[in-house]
């Protein structure tokens, strides 16, 4: 998995591509958004769209991104989810806790 980040203004746009699976990918994301939240960046703008396939920890480190973001104040929304990870979260219900954006100027607009 790879994950970069980019600036927006106020947002940082973390982008991941490749699985976001239990064990390196997952640590990988988790700290990357602790050491986000440490320099004050709390909107947090996950675009999935380069993720194939995403599991139960994958998806409990979009939780923690969105519960320690909201925690500092700020936010954690997802961008392009594809198919697999939009029927996860329609699954476990949290399609209605995660605010998703097709459009990335309307994503980065709705902080």
């Amino acid at each position: 998995m790879d994950l970069t980040t980019t600036e927006d203004g106020e947002v940082t746009i973390l982008t991941v591509s490749g699985d976001l699976v239990i064990g390196e990918p997952e640590t990988t994301f988790k700290k990357t958004v602790t050491r986000l939240l440490e320099e004050g960046k709390t909107n947090l703008l996950v675009d999935l769209q380069g993720v194939g396939f995403l599991d139960s920890s994958g998806l409990g480190a979009l939780v923690r991104a969105l519960t320690l973001a909201q925690k500092e104040g700020g936010q954690a929304k997802l961008l392009h989810a594809g198919p697999q990870v939009r029927k996860l979260l329609q699954m476990t219900k949290l399609d209605s806790v995660f605010e998703i954006h097709e459009d990335l100027e309307a994503a980065v607009s709705s902080f």
